[in-house]
C-alpha cells in the first residue's frame, strides 16, 4: 500500500491519488475470479477485497518516500506488469521494495519466490530495522476504482 502524505494530489502508478488516500499495487494470476481480466498488475484490488471482508493475510514494513523514491517505485511498477509462476506477487513486491530500500532493509522472496518466504523475510527485516513499522494483517482502506495493467485500465470489477 502506498499512502499519499504530500499535501497535494500525486501520481502513483498512473493514478492521481489525493492527499491522505492510499493505493494498493499487486500482481495476480487471471485464474482467480476477481482478476480474470488480466494477468499481471492490479491497482486497488487488494483494498477492494479487504473492503468486501476478505482478509488477505499479510505482513508489511513501512518506509517514507521522497519524490525521487516515488519516481523509482512508479517506474518499477510500470516495468513489472506481469505474473508467472516464477515472477509472482512476491517477486513483484520484493522488486518494488528493494528498488528504494537501504541495503540493510532489502527483502528476499526465496530462491523460488513464494509469499511465505517473503513474509518470513519481511518479518526478519522489520524486527531488525524498526519493529514499530512492522505490521501484520493490515487492512487497506479502499479508495477509487480497481484498475489493471499499465497504463491503468479501469476494471469491470468495481461493483
Amino acid at each position: 500500500m502506498i499512502t499519499n502524505l504530500s499535501g497535494s494530489t500525486v501520481n502513483i502508478a498512473g493514478i492521481n491519488v489525493a492527499d491522505g488516500k492510499s493505493i494498493t499495487a499487486s500482481t495476480w494470476d487471471e485464474s482467480v475470479d476477481v482478476s480474470r481480466e488480466h494477468k499481471g498488475l492490479w491497482l486497488n484490488l487488494d483494498s477492494k477485497l479487504n473492503s468486501n471482508g476478505i482478509n488477505l493475510q499479510n505482513v508489511s514494513i513501512q518506509l517514507p518516500l521522497r519524490q525521487i523514491d516515488l519516481n523509482t517505485v512508479n517506474t518499477n511498477i510500470k516495468n513489472n506488469d506481469k505474473w508467472g509462476y516464477l515472477t509472482n506477487c512476491s517477486t513483484f513486491a520484493s522488486k518494488i521494495w528493494n528498488s528504494i530500500a537501504s541495503s540493510s532493509s532489502k527483502v528476499d522472496a526465496g530462491a523460488i519466490n513464494t509469499p511465505a518466504s517473503l513474509a518470513k523475510n519481511i518479518t526478519k527485516v522489520g524486527e531488525a530495522e524498526s519493529y514499530t513499522l512492522l505490521k501484520y494483517n493490515t487492512s487497506s482502506p479502499h479508495y477509487d476504482s480497481v484498475y489493471y495493467g499499465y497504463p491503468p485500465i479501469k476494471s469491470n470489477n468495481n461493483n
